[in-house]
């Protein structure tokens, strides 16, 4: 059973979250402060799995490789015009999902889309955090075409970069 936690947050923090969701990066408000929170935990040391991991925190300590690089300045882009939907697809395959598959299917908890590197990233850190050695790109792509051939995301372009829209879980 949920727990549920009632807070008082800033209009201005409140107001940025309506953006977020009227933008369609979260559904709700709830999603966004259960998806805000999850990080966080996951930050500390919260697991998604029973079989335990490390913190993201120590995950990074202990990476050598983890050097502060200084930002670079992005450019503003001009907003286009809106996109309609598509009608949803219906399932292409009736083959289960396997335990990979599904990961990366809870990769979207709370989210409508995502940029292909950052759910590589987040997948590789999740494998990283319970002791797994990541696997290559063109694995986790396979992965990504199964799950659009299974009609559960669908694949589409945004500014030169590949976004996943997640349509349908399980």
């Amino acid at each position: 059973m949920p727990e549920e936690i009632k807070l008082q947050i800033p209009v201005k923090i409140a107001e940025f979250i309506d953006k977020l969701t009227k933008d369609g990066y979260f559904n709700s408000r709830e999603d966004f402060v259960r998806c805000s929170v999850e990080i966080v935990a996951q930050l500390y040391g919260l697991s998604k799995t029973s079989k335990g991991g490390k913190a993201l925190l120590d995950v990074l300590a202990d990476n050598e490789l983890t050097k502060a690089k200084p930002a670079k300045k992005v450019e503003a882009t001009k907003r286009t015009t809106p996109v309609t939907p598509k009608p949803l697809p219906k399932k292409k395959s009736s083959e289960p999902l396997s335990a990979d598959d599904c990961d990366v299917i809870d990769l979207f908890a709370g989210m409508k889309f995502e940029f292909e590197d950052a759910l590589h990233a987040r997948y590789t850190m999740e494998l990283m955090k319970q002791a797994k050695a990541p696997i290559p790109k063109e694995q986790f792509l396979g992965i990504l075409a199964k799950l659009q051939a299974n009609g559960n995301i669908e694949k589409s372009e945004h500014n030169k970069k590949v976004v996943w829209k997640f349509i349908e879980g399980y």
